[in-house]
């Protein structure tokens, strides 16, 4: 390419008979993905954290069990 080229002349020319651009918005105007579908990350991560908290409630609680048996015994 040549170096006398400026920046205007580079540029990519529009095409004449294509839709002109407008400042009005699509008739078919789709928002974000991430609108439309929410992510269910905190859901999961919420779930998750209450699952391990739950394990480790019935863990403490069966050692704490198994070991009164040991006891008694």
């Amino acid at each position: 390419m040549d170096a006398r080229f400026t920046s205007e002349q580079r540029k990519t020319p529009q095409t004449e008979g294509g839709p002109a651009p407008s400042a009005e918005p699509d008739e078919h105007y789709l928002p974000p993905r991430k609108t439309v579908h929410p992510t269910e990350r905190e859901r999961w991560v919420r779930f998750f954290y209450r699952s391990l908290l739950w394990i480790f409630i019935l863990l403490v609680s069966g050692l704490l069990l198994w070991g009164w048996k040991l006891v008694k015994v």
